[in-house]
């Protein structure tokens, strides 16, 4: 559960209350596809707020996500070439490991502290994400808390940025 905010943490349990008595009418009465929909909104009330982070290549995505995370080490790769050719969920963990979802998408577990309360999707730069707009739109973007998207501050005019943006709008 949140601890961002006492009120906001309430608000949640109060929801999750009403969920749970929704979801047993709608068993009760044999509606599947509203138990199905009421299920994952229920999962996604105790899942930590998911903040997916978009950009160019370059733009600074990974040096924004190590600052956020504020630990000692670079938990996403700062380089001069572009390194995140995958989407990285960054969520926490007793003990540090990468377990590769799908040939798109690893899943980084971390023991920091704030990944109790946030989780992280790092994806490629907008220019060169085409091969995973349908992951990410699909999987991510519905069902994420905050959309944090990295301009480089010289050039905030980058085509393939808008045309995601569009992309997101059309979907």
């Amino acid at each position: 559960m949140h601890h961002f905010n006492p009120k906001m943490t309430q608000k949640l349990g109060k929801l999750a209350i009403s969920a749970d008595k929704l979801l047993d009418v709608t068993r009760e009465v044999g509606h599947d596809k509203l138990e199905v929909t009421l299920t994952e909104l229920r999962t996604h009330l105790e899942a930590p707020f998911t903040f997916v982070i978009v950009g160019e290549v370059k733009a600074g995505k990974s040096s924004f996500i190590n600052a956020l995370l504020d630990t000692d080490k670079e938990v996403c790769k700062v380089a001069p070439m572009p390194m995140t050719d995958t989407i990285q969920q960054i969520v926490y963990g007793t003990e540090e490991k990468v377990e590769t979802v799908n040939p798109y998408l690893k899943k980084i577990f971390q023991p920091v502290e704030i990944l109790k309360e946030i989780a992280i999707v790092d994806t490629p730069g907008t220019n060169t994400i085409v091969a995973h707009h349908q992951e990410i739109t699909e999987r991510f973007i519905p069902y994420s808390d905050l959309i944090v998207f990295v301009f480089e501050a010289k050039n905030p005019y980058r085509q393939s940025s808008w045309e995601f943006f569009d992309y997101i709008n059309r979907k």
